[in-house]
C-alpha cells in the first residue's frame, strides 16, 4: 500500500469520524421531541453507512488490490534454462 493511498483513506475516515461526531452533538444541544429525535437518529444512521459504503470501503478494497497486483508484478520468475 503506498503512502498516497494510506493517507487517502486515512483522510476520508477521519472526514466521516468529524462528520458523525458533529452529526451526534446536534440533539444533545437541541430539544427535540420524540418524532424529530427518530428521524435525526435515522439520518445520522443513513450518513454513517452510506459514507461507509459510498467510500471507505471501495477506496480501502482498491488499495489492496492494487498492493496484490503490484505483488505479482513484481514476483521473480521461477526456473529458467530450456530442456
Amino acid at each position: 500500500m503506498s503512502m498516497d493511498d494510506f493517507t487517502s483513506i486515512s483522510m476520508l475516515s477521519l472526514a466521516m469520524l468529524v462528520g458523525c461526531y458533529v452529526a451526534g452533538t446536534i440533539p444533545l444541544a437541541v430539544n427535540f421531541s420524540e418524532e424529530k429525535l427518530k428521524l435525526v437518529t435515522v439520518l445520522g444512521a443513513g450518513l454513517l453507512c452510506g459514507t461507509a459504503l459510498a467510500v471507505i470501503i471501495p477506496e480501502g478494497v482498491h488499495a489492496l488490490y492494487e498492493e496484490v497486483l503490484e505483488g505479482v508484478h513484481r514476483a521473480p520468475v521461477q526456473g529458467g534454462g530450456g530442456v
